[in-house]
């Protein structure tokens, strides 16, 4: 048991390792975004659990380095699976979103510690990364968990660039069979689970000088309304 356990993080280790090695910091924190109906179990792909008496908790599912599909780690297996971007119904890379779902439990001790976020997506046929993203801000500490429970979740995004090298992935023919795959991990967890969902959202991702434009235009909007109540009294 002993023995298994130290393989299964000399396994990790390598997978972070690699991961790491071809994951750019393109992965853009958006916050809690509720779903209304709920995040469905066919976007699910990584659910996390810390093992009794711990309070860490690291997985990775997706194509090992050997070249085959699995799952290493502290993956709960009923709510863990590589799905294919067809299966997952993923068109344009803009809006790919991956949610971040934390049950922690109420209270002083409902915050977490994301110390690792990757996306990664893998050929089926030889197990060859052809894209990585990352979370630059990790480690990142949620204080507050209440707002990604439930029906909820902490909304990640692909930066402007990254989206576009996604885009031609996905823009190549036959590429519906390539397969999504996450690697993360988690520290002050207390209670769990911890769920990674990918899916669609109908809104892009807006770079900083967007923001920045929607600002301007929206004090504009407000300044020639102030004007026109002027002219008006």
């Amino acid at each position: 048991m002993i023995f298994r356990k130290k393989f299964i993080l000399a396994a990790l280790s390598a997978a972070f390792g690699l991961a790491a090695a071809n994951a750019n910091a393109n992965l853009v924190l958006l916050g809690p975004e509720n779903f209304g109906a709920g995040l469905g179990s066919a976007n699910t792909i990584l659910t996390l659990i810390n093992p009794e008496g711990t309070a860490s908790e690291a997985a990775l599912v997706g194509v090992l380095g050997s070249g085959a599909t699995g799952i290493l780690g502290d993956a709960v297996l009923a709510q863990t699976q590589v799905r294919s971007i067809s299966s997952l119904g993923i068109t344009s890379a803009n809006s790919l979103r991956v949610a971040f779902n934390a049950a922690e439990p109420a209270g002083d001790a409902n915050s977490i510690n994301l110390n690792t976020l990757v996306l990664s997506v893998y050929n089926p046929t030889n197990g060859a990364v052809l894209f990585t993203a990352s979370y630059s801000g990790a480690p990142h500490l949620f204080a507050n968990t209440t707002a990604g429970a439930g029906n909820s979740g902490f909304v990640f995004g692909l930066d402007s660039s990254e989206a576009a090298a996604l885009q031609v992935i996905l823009n190549t023919p036959g590429s519906g069979v390539d397969l999504i795959g996450i690697a993360a991990s988690a520290s002050l967890a207390t209670g769990g689970a911890e769920t990674f969902y990918v899916a669609n959202s109908a809104s892009a991702v807006p770079e900083p000088d967007t923001y920045g434009l929607l600002a301007a235009g929206l004090g504009l909007v407000g300044f020639l309304r102030r004007q026109k109540q002027k002219l008006t009294a």
